[in-house]
């Protein structure tokens, strides 16, 4: 036996196949005459003790048996600990496929009773316990508004680098396909952080496919799905993270996608804290920050091999089309070597001739017909054996240029095709090409399709599926981590144990360095995009120091422009700032009154796009919504559910006044942070006075169109129940409240509304004399509405107090955003019996 290590069994002097018994009567000979009290050696006495410490463990002895060595290599270390060990062990017998094969008679004298036990026993032990609980954490999320008082500053002044993505287009403005058009940009931050969101200082991120091939719908959208960074600020109501903890950003796929994505390629991203995931200090000490944001795509490799491999040993074969390409190849491929799985790549190089296996699964007429006669340009071809070169040292069984190479091949030596095919390139015809290369459904032939692609739909054919019969899966590593609280933990453990693997210098990743603000990012999004190049490309960032550097030249010509300015209108300042501030009273004081400029000169009431319900109520709903086109649609199917009351909704939007409101973007930054609502009289600048001047003419032009519906029906306002959405809401909310609308309405239902500046509208409440008769109000938010965020709700209701007959009652759509959607159509429906008189 070779071995590394003396030869235990000759220390002790007995035999390789000694029982334990022999072994300790042997040792207390030995170890009695070699003791060092009597004269024997210390050396050959310590030798002694660690061969009976060996022999007598029966998992060093083992090892020691199969390797001459007692300690484990990284290696054997990370396949032990591989999906509980179950691929360290001998390689699969031949005859393994054919015992794995279980007859339909065997599973019925079987019987699925006992399966199906375990299986739900399983299902209760797997379950995620902290879904069903709702901690305080969860209530202060979702219960509750953020209010003004709980927001924290943030401390970096200036506008930081973001990397923006831009759909391609035509000269139609018709959005193409394929990669899209990248900037970096710096901007400016969101003042402000809510008590529930960090601010992370980005270091460094991936470009990954969900980057380069994002489906943007409009143009200037930070790209960005994971990476890793450092906590710079903390919200006040965080606890779990502190400053400076480093942490991997990785949303839930439900609360963000490659249309919407988090943007994490930018300086400082502000999130929450259910989007990030700590990194133990560990892997830090271990690890460099472009190593670390590649967590996601490493431990992607892990689960796949893991979950999908589950029936796989030594020596079985495994199917790649993408391990070529960036971080997530090249982690395949070295964990089949370490866990010695044999992987067959497939290696389509763009300009390459195309030759793919059309026709019945399992027929040679599918690939033997194929011409293959065309020859690859020379660069191609030198593409290809360098690659080639490069995949089989890093673990590649073989290399194949299509499907139709490696069924010729298998076709003459007689191999056996894999059971598992990973699709990493998910084109339109990648993964038919896999399930030709697969062995049959019925030997649990598995396809994974586990890359973003390029946005194409995947297209397999039903004739081909069928007679293949195996299981097409999609796996996303993002999607697998939210779905278990343990599946983060475990991500972190799979990194961790990697980290030994990476110091022993069996694990490498070749990664390819862009600083953002300094190198051609459009080069860097072109180099991901290669199929020939398999580095990984890692975006990185600049310091905060940096950024305000960089900014320091804009700041200062901004400064000394203004100080300019300041100087030139210096003498005349004082007396025009008065008098301009006395026309700005008088405005504000006749805003909303009988001698204001719009009830002098209305402009005609609102057109209605909407009527549905009786001919002749008994009570009216007035909805005032920002979409007609869409939100009428929805407001159709009321007429079956709302009795004998009639809707009738008139569109502001539609109205020659309401092109200021509909240019107002109520996404821009001082609007999603708060301080645009939380201007007041002293703030206000010309465009809010012209606001406020639109809000109270479309507000007048709503009671002109709707008071002929009501004379016409005999009904008053108080039959009125009023409805709204957006702005429309805001426009209803401002006429109801400042008696444009001349009586008390029976009730309000306010979706998201964007009530402009609701400190002026508490002054005017406070300065009228009030209704005494109680009136309902509902006011229904989504929790995912940035448009109106938490300081903005809750000044919002400290202006409805000022006007005591309202009994405001306030409720929140989980997950809602800024629209009415079908969640928002219930909860009106709901909502209308408990307002309409009766």
């Amino acid at each position: 036996m070779a071995s590394a290590e003396p030869n235990y069994y000759d220390l002790i002097g007995v035999g390789q196949g000694a029982t334990l018994q022999e072994i300790r009567t042997e040792f207390r000979k030995k170890v009695l005459a070699e003791h060092p009290d009597k004269g024997g050696d210390p050396k050959k006495f310590q030798l002694l003790n660690k061969a009976y410490n060996v022999l007598t463990d029966q998992d060093k002895r083992r090892r020691y048996d199969a390797t001459g060595r007692t300690d484990r290599s990284a290696e054997e270390e990370f396949a032990e600990s591989f999906g509980g060990g179950r691929l360290h062990g001998e390689q699969r017998p031949k005859d393994a496929d054919a015992r794995a094969v279980t007859s339909m008679d065997e599973r019925i004298s079987k019987g699925p009773g006992g399966e199906h036990e375990e299986g739900f026993q399983e299902w209760l032990r797997q379950r995620d316990q902290q879904e069903m609980v709702m901690t305080d954490k969860d209530f202060m999320k979702n219960a509750l508004f953020n209010a003004a008082e709980m927001t924290t500053q943030v401390k970096h002044p200036g506008p930081v680098q973001h990397v923006l993505g831009s759909p391609k287009t035509d000269a139609y403005g018709q959005t193409l396909g394929g990669a899209v058009q990248v900037q970096s940009k710096p901007r400016p931050l969101k003042k402000t952080i809510d008590h529930d969101e960090l601010l992370v200082r980005m270091m460094a991120v991936p470009v990954d496919d969900s980057m380069i091939y994002a489906e943007l719908n409009k143009s200037g959208v930070c790209l960005g799905m994971t990476g890793v960074g450092k906590v710079e600020q903390v919200g006040s109501r965080i606890q779990d993270l502190k400053q400076d903890d480093a942490v991997l950003v990785l949303p839930k796929p439900t609360k963000f996608s490659s249309q919407r994505p988090i943007g994490s390629a930018r300086t400082l991203l502000m999130c929450n804290e259910e989007d990030l995931i700590r990194v133990p200090s560990e892997i830090l000490e271990e690890l460099t920050p472009e190593q670390i944001c590649l967590a996601p795509t490493i431990v992607c490799a892990y689960v796949l091999l893991e979950v999908f491999g589950a029936k796989m040993k030594p020596g079985d074969s495994v199917l790649l089309n993408a391990a070529h390409l960036s971080a997530s190849g090249s982690a395949l491929l070295q964990l089949c070597k370490l866990l010695k799985l044999k992987p067959l790549c497939l290696l389509p190089l763009p300009g390459a001739p195309k030759n793919l296996v059309k026709g019945e699964y399992g027929a040679k007429s599918a690939w033997q017909d194929a011409d293959t006669r065309a020859q690859a340009p020379k660069n191609v071809q030198t593409q290809y054996e360098r690659i080639s070169e490069w995949l089989m040292t890093m673990g590649a069984e073989e290399v194949f240029p299509d499907a139709v190479a490696l069924l010729r091949w298998r076709d003459r030596n007689q191999r056996m095709l894999p059971k598992l095919a990973l699709d990493g390139i998910a084109t339109r015809d990648s993964s038919e090409q896999l399930i030709h290369c697969l062995q049959a459904g019925d030997k649990d032939a598995q396809m994974v399709i586990y890359g973003h692609g390029v946005a194409q739909p995947i297209e397999v054919s039903p004739p081909l599926l069928a007679a293949w019969g195996g299981s097409l899966v999609g796996f996303n590593i993002a999607r697998w981590v939210h779905a278990l609280s343990a599946n983060s933990k475990k991500m972190m453990a799979v990194m961790e144990n990697l980290t030994k693997l990476v110091r022993a210098n069996k694990f490498t990743l070749d990664t390819v360095l862009y600083k953002v603000g300094e190198d051609a990012i459009s080069d860097a999004f072109s180099r991901a995009a290669d199929a020939s190049d398999s580095a990984q490309v890692v975006l990185i960032f600049p310091t905060l120091q940096e950024e305000l550097q960089n900014a320091g030249d804009y700041m200062d010509q901004q400064e000394a422009t203004s100080k300019t300015a300041a100087a030139a209108k210096g003498s005349a300042k004082p007396k025009e700032e008065e008098e301009r501030e006395k026309l700005k009273a008088d405005w504000l004081n006749l805003l909303f009154t009988d001698q204001s400029v719009a009830a002098s000169n209305p402009e005609g009431p609102l057109p209605v796009a909407l009527e549905v319900g009786e001919k002749h109520p008994d009570s009216l709903i007035v909805w005032v919504g920002d979409d007609p086109k869409g939100e009428n649609v929805a407001l159709q199917g009321l007429g079956s559910s709302i009795g004998r009351a009639g809707l009738v909704a008139p569109a502001w939007s539609q109205h020659p006044a309401g092109e200021g409101m509909i240019e107002f973007d109520i996404n821009a930054s001082d609007v999603t942070d708060g301080s645009w609502y939380m201007r007041n009289r002293q703030s206000f600048e010309n465009e809010d006075l012209d606001m406020l001047h639109d809000v109270e003419l479309l507000g007048r032009s709503l009671v002109e169109a709707v008071e002929p519906k009501l004379k016409q029906n005999g009904l008053q306002w108080k039959n009125v129940v009023l409805c709204g959405f957006g702005k429309g809401a805001g426009i209803a909310l401002y006429a109801a409240l400042l008696k444009i609308i001349p009586q008390q309405v029976a009730a309000m239902i306010l979706f998201n509304p964007i009530v402009a500046f609701p400190s002026f509208l508490a002054e005017k409440v406070s300065s009228m004399k009030r209704d005494t008769t109680q009136m309902k109000m509902f006011t229904v938010w989504g929790s995912r509405d940035k448009s109106t965020p938490g300081s903005y709700r809750q000044l919002l209701a400290q202006a409805l107090r000022k006007a005591p007959e309202i009994h405001c009652t306030p409720d929140t759509l989980p997950d809602g955003d800024h629209s009415f959607s079908a969640k928002s159509y219930g909860v009106l429906t709901s909502l209308l019996p408990l307002c309409l008189p009766r």
